[in-house]
């Protein structure tokens, strides 16, 4: 930093004493200069300005152009899309074999999806816990059955109430 300051100094410096004129003259150039680079900045900023006009406007057609075509295109698709949902309705009343076959085709293209794809991971896992909690939950309700049957005393599958042994009394 110190290097930067001294080469800066110095060049102030040797700039000074190699001047060609005296430092009044060179300060009226100077303002010369500057006076005629604020009349050019002015005139490009009034051009700048013009051209972003003419470009706002421009911009502006285009838009309303792109809003137009839009929502022509927005009109034309709900036109079809009634119209396909008539179609539909009259082939639900007669479906035909194909249109059965195409349904549960894409049902298992679905389920083949689901059960395979990486971005479907997080399903299958929250699937996987509902699932599981569905199991223990249901497991604590039989068990919880179980007792109020037997009054207490553990049951086999059939009802038959287990020994204090742990096996169920033989029929004889």
């Amino acid at each position: 930093m110190g290097t930067l300051l001294l080469a800066t100094v110095l060049g102030v410096g040797i700039g000074l004493l190699a001047a060609p004129q005296a430092g009044t003259e060179t300060r009226r150039a100077l303002r010369k200069r500057l006076a005629a680079m604020g009349e050019e900045f002015d005139g490009e900023l009034e051009d700048l300005r013009e051209r972003g006009g003419k470009a706002r406007h421009v911009l502006r057609e285009r838009a309303e152009e792109l809003r137009r075509k839009g929502r022509k295109a927005y009109e034309a698709a709900a036109e079809e899309l009634e119209s396909l949902r008539g179609e539909i309705e009259d082939e639900e009343e007669g479906s035909s074999p194909v249109a059965t076959v195409l349904t549960v085709g894409a049902g298992l293209a679905a389920v083949a999806y689901l059960l395979t794809s990486d971005r479907a991971a997080p399903a299958r896992e929250r699937v996987r816990e509902a699932a599981a909690t569905v199991r223990d939950e249901a497991g604590a309700r039989w068990d919880q059955f179980q007792r109020r049957r037997g009054n207490g005393q553990p049951t086999t599958e059939s009802g038959t109430r287990i020994d204090a042994a742990g096996s169920a009394p033989q029929a004889s």
